[in-house]
């Protein structure tokens, strides 16, 4: 399949975005997640999930057992909270001799064998493209079809529901009682977790795709609108915006004093904190959706390029310290111990671990046959 010009793909999506009211033909772009924890990561590639250990790439475990099991999958996003991890998928299921249309697809897995452990999976007409989040008891996760869904956790029944004007792809931030989740429909929204009840809600100009950061008593997010927002956390109101210089796609990230935001032109800023200015920014070269991640020790911004390339900078002046090319597009990154981690689309190397200091490859699965 010949790769679609990333200038061509972008004008497709503002057509896209300027017909649709940024609700309906736009499609995501990261298909798999991946998550680290005490030594082991866990991978959504599409086809099946699987474990691994974090320092070697060994296999643990993968879900399905046969690669070849066509009621799963895709599967797209996955966290895990408490020992269990909730996995996203996006399937066709059959009635008869009928086929239904796609349904997305919620199911919880036993993080320490990938087996079941709801009794049925949960599904809604939309696809679930964001991870969700977990607190008192509840899954809060968006979807495709414009709703915020809340779940009890060790069951799956439905607790509530709360209804946007377009289509969810961002993950929601849970703090203490609020869900805080935006939409394709510009909004912002802050939901009561027990209810589902809107708190406030703020309407940027253009669609909003990003899990928003909360540092102190500030919320921030980027929008399609070239804009990157500080709301007050507790009422909504916008106290300042910066302006990049094209659509703000991927999260923020923070090491408490500095807000770090990329746009999709493939430049990287950081803003102090308590001024909202520019420190520096970089530019990669590269239209980037993803990231940037801060390495766990802080001093490096991890950002991923729409071509493939896993860039380092030095968190004090943005510096590329290293870059590491690679096939497909990049799905995740997740940031442990001295290790950074990427999952690839529609590529042989479904993931892989760099050392975070030199950019040097760790492992990587599958390995390449000789």
């Amino acid at each position: 399949m010949k790769r679609i010009p990333l200038v061509l793909l972008l004008l497709f999506l503002v057509v896209a975005a300027v017909l649709s009211g940024c609700g309906g033909s736009v499609r995501p772009t990261n298909w798999t997640g991946l998550v680290v924890d005490d030594g082991v990561l866990y991978l959504a590639d599409l086809d099946q999930v699987w474990a691994f250990d974090a320092e070697t790439g060994a296999e643990s475990w993968r879900f399905p057992r046969d690669s070849s099991a066509g009621s799963y999958g895709p599967f797209y996003t996955i966290v895990l909270v408490d020992r269990v991890l909730f996995v996203t998928s996006y399937e066709r299921k059959s009635t008869g001799i009928f086929a239904r249309p796609p349904v997305g697809v919620l199911r919880t897995l036993d993080a320490d064998g990938g087996y079941l452990v709801w009794g049925e999976s949960v599904e809604r007409p939309g696809e679930f493209v964001a991870p969700g989040a977990a607190a008192n008891g509840m899954f809060v996760i968006g979807n495709g079809d414009g709703n915020v869904y809340a779940f009890d956790a060790e069951t799956g029944r439905q607790v509530w529901e709360f209804s946007t004007g377009g289509r969810v792809w961002a993950a929601p931030l849970v703090l203490s009682d609020t869900v805080y989740i935006a939409s394709l429909d510009h909004c912002l929204y802050a939901l009561d977790l027990a209810t589902g009840g809107e708190q406030w809600r703020f309407t940027a100009g253009g669609a909003i795709a990003a899990k928003p950061l909360v540092l102190g008593d500030a919320i921030y997010f980027g929008a399609f609108d070239n804009y990157l927002y500080e709301l007050d956390l507790t009422t909504g109101e916008e106290r300042r915006r910066f302006q990049g210089g094209n659509w703000f796609w991927g999260e923020a990230a923070t090491d408490g004093s500095t807000i770090y935001a990329a746009d999709v032109n493939g430049t990287v800023y950081a803003l102090n904190a308590e001024t909202f200015q520019e420190r520096w920014h970089t530019a990669t070269g590269e239209v980037v959706r993803l990231g940037p991640v801060l390495s766990a020790d802080g001093t490096l911004l991890l950002v991923g390029g729409d071509e493939g390339t896993l860039y380092g900078l030095d968190v004090s002046d943005g510096f590329v310290l290293w870059s590491r090319e690679g096939e497909g597009q990049l799905g995740s990154i997740a940031a442990a111990g001295n290790m950074v981690y990427i999952s690839r689309i529609l590529a042989d190397e479904h993931v892989q671990a760099f050392f975070v200091e030199n950019g040097r490859l760790a492992w990587v699965y599958p390995e390449a046959e000789e």
